[in-house]
């Protein structure tokens, strides 16, 4: 009998990554989905983002700040127009959508004039992670097509680059790796991926990161491309999100001594990137957010630094009283954060993270040693710190001075540090009691139940909300 080498090579690849392939397929499905299904625009920020992708695609890498008090881009007249065409349904849950609304109405062109576009909260934004958006608004023009389907098409050019990153870090990570599955698997990561924005991208990025650092300690970071590919993913990274600033530090905590030259240069190149796009992009376009309610940055920082006690106790007065909603924000609320998910589905949640992290500490082969307890406090500071520091950036540019509260956090914006906690579990070889692959089939068993109830939770979601 002839065995198809092919087809050993597909079996070879699926007994070799099962997890990243079966996570890959049903992602891709919800994925497809949430593309359609959810109205045009209808993700925070979705607009503003889209716009953003827009310049970026007439190669403006770097906005213009037409006034003191806005800032954005020049593109098309009728882009702007869609920008805008779905703001009645934000925050108003009564209001609903069909088909005819969306594709029925008259076509808006790319050949339209030209304008001036305010969206200052995105401009500001590194165009390394528009990319994926980009290349779908580009397929678009080049085929002829309207900003409405090159709008779709930017949705599911950014889902495909989230499904491969994803697949691609749970193929290589070597701890808690249904961990890092669980947080690319919650509706609200899924939803960026299907959005059109950086967020998604970002977030995959942060996964590929962690998954390259779970192999500072083993013959993988001996390629040629390896510390080149961390340094440029950092750097990229906190470039678009400079309050992740802290994972920089991470290499030089984990990396072995031998390594240490690398992870600093590294750690370095990070900074430096980060540093480059900020006095490049950020400084020329950034304006005042909110400066008619008392908001002042400068004079905000100095109340920080001449109270930093008083700035801790706003710290946890904040997450005191928002814990419950930055939670149910951090697992999904879709839409405009007006979409909440069945109250059944975040107890579930809860359960599901709390079976996957007790399965990845099965991994736990020994006593942990000094040193390597204190890479683990290390690993936890930065996470928490990487938490505060978001929230003091929000503290800073969104919140009037002295406020006893932060406005403007959302509990997506700490998804990537919570992805980063994931180098805190032991390293993934055989689990106590089970075989390897038993263990497989226990982490298949409980990424596909999670992932399935996920997708009818979102679903039933996304329906009553919109249809």
């Amino acid at each position: 009998m002839v065995r198809s080498v092919g087809n050993d090579a597909t079996t070879s690849f699926f007994s070799k990554y099962p997890l990243a392939i079966v996570w890959g397929l049903l992602v891709s499905a919800c994925l497809m989905f949430l593309v359609i299904a959810t109205p045009p625009l209808q993700v925070a920020d979705e607009p503003n983002h889209f716009q953003r992708a827009i310049q970026i695609s007439q190669g403006q890498l770097i906005g213009h700040r037409f006034s003191a008090s806005d800032s954005g881009g020049v593109i098309p007249e009728d882009s702007v127009v869609f920008a805008y065409r779905y703001d009645d349904l934000k925050g108003r849950y009564e209001r609903k959508v069909d088909w005819n609304r969306i594709f029925g109405s008259a076509p808006l062109s790319w050949k339209s004039p030209k304008r001036e576009a305010g969206f200052p909260n995105t401009v500001i934004y590194s165009p390394i992670f528009y990319f994926p958006s980009v290349v779908g608004i580009e397929v678009g023009k080049r085929i002829h097509e309207d900003i409405l389907k090159s709008f779709y098409l930017a949705r599911m050019s950014n889902a495909v680059f989230c499904v491969l990153a994803g697949m691609f870090a749970l193929a290589i990570v070597r701890q808690g790796r249904l961990i890092i599955a669980a947080f690319l698997s919650m509706p609200m990561s899924l939803s960026l991926f299907a959005s059109c924005s950086q967020d998604g991208p970002l977030i995959a990025a942060c996964a590929v990161c962690t998954a390259l650092m779970t192999r500072l300690n083993d013959d993988f970071c001996k390629n040629r491309w390896f510390w080149p590919t961390l340094a440029l993913l950092m750097g990229c990274i906190i470039a678009s999100k400079p309050p992740y600033i802290l994972i920089a530090f991470l290499p030089l905590i984990i990396a072995p001594w031998a390594a240490w030259r690398s992870a600093a240069g590294a750690c370095v190149f990070a900074a430096l990137a980060a540093l480059a796009w900020s006095v490049m992009g950020v400084h020329s376009t950034k304006i005042p957010f909110r400066s008619a309610d008392g908001v002042d940055a400068a004079r905000q920082l100095h109340f920080v630094l001449s109270h930093p006690f008083k700035t801790i106790t706003v710290l946890l007065h904040t997450f005191r009283v928002s814990a419950y909603s930055l939670m149910g924000q951090f697992v999904g609320v879709l839409g405009w954060l007006d979409a909440r998910l069945p109250d059944w589905f975040y107890q579930f949640e809860v359960m599901f993270f709390i079976l996957a992290g007790i399965f990845s500490c099965l991994y736990l082969t020994g006593k942990i040693g000094r040193e390597e307890l204190l890479r683990k406090a290390l690993i936890f500071c930065v996470s928490i710190g990487t938490v505060s520091a978001v929230s003091l950036s929000l503290y800073l540019i969104w919140t009037p001075v002295g406020d006893s509260y932060i406005g403007g956090l959302q509990g997506r914006y700490y998804i990537p540090a919570a992805i980063f906690s994931v180098l805190i579990f032991p390293f993934a070889s055989t689990p106590h009691f089970l075989s390897v692959a038993k263990a497989k089939a226990v982490e298949i068993g409980l990424l596909t139940v999670g992932l399935w109830v996920g997708f009818g939770a979102i679903v039933q979601t996304i329906l009553a909300r919109y249809w």
